[in-house]
């Protein structure tokens, strides 16, 4: 994504405005079957306002999918820190982890629809890039440094990783997110550096299959 350049106000709020109008009637049919008029209407806004801003429908989806998730960014990304501390370092994987449940509350109903059947096919996959990238780019970061030590190819590690926190905010967002961001965070963040066995307490109890 492009570097983040300042809006006007008032183009913020006419944005908004036009995906909030998206986000109801994407809880009411397809993403396809949305017309530029139905948005538009639903937002209160003329046609002509709508094309000062977008091309077409398309370019509205694009470009409102780019800015939710430029958002995400620079929520959820380590602040520079000029201080040497392990515990900083150690508490920044959490920390990320905590925004980045703490956003998509803020926002859920744009992500719970986005990231059904009804949303963007590309958005899941860019909302992983994210993840991938930014949400814990040190440990990825880490993982290179270290692939010689590896038991298992490094891009099936961050795949399996990625999909696994992926699968996690669907399900709680399936869920009506029934547990705090902070409790989401935190067992994510032990999931991540533990290993689901050993966290769920099953190390020692669970039969392998061979």
């Amino acid at each position: 994504m492009s570097k983040k350049t300042k809006v006007d106000p008032r183009i913020k709020r006419t944005n908004k405005y036009l995906r909030d109008a998206l986000v109801e009637l994407l809880k009411e049919k397809d993403v396809t079957s949305i017309t530029i008029h139905e948005i538009t209407e639903k937002a209160e806004l003329t046609r002509g306002t709508f094309y000062l801003h977008y091309q077409d429908k398309q370019d509205f989806l694009m470009q409102s999918m780019n800015e939710v998730l430029e958002e995400l960014i620079e929520k959820v990304k380590p602040k520079q820190n000029n201080e040497d501390s392990a515990a900083v370092e150690e508490n920044d994987e959490s920390v990320s982890f905590l925004k980045l449940f703490e956003f998509i509350y803020d926002h859920s109903d744009y992500f719970k629809v986005m990231l059904s059947d009804r949303g963007l096919p590309q958005f899941r996959s860019h909302m992983t890039e994210i993840v991938k990238k930014r949400v814990y780019g040190e440990l990825i970061s880490s993982i290179g440094e270290a692939e010689d030590g590896l038991d298992i190819p490094e891009d099936i590690l961050i795949s399996y990783i990625t999909s696994a926190h992926i699968g996690v905010i669907c399900s709680w967002l399936e869920s009506d997110m029934k547990f705090s961001p902070a409790f989401m965070a935190d067992k994510l963040t032990s999931l991540t550096l533990l290993g689901p066995i050993r966290v769920a307490g099953l190390e020692n109890k669970i039969k392998l299959p061979y």
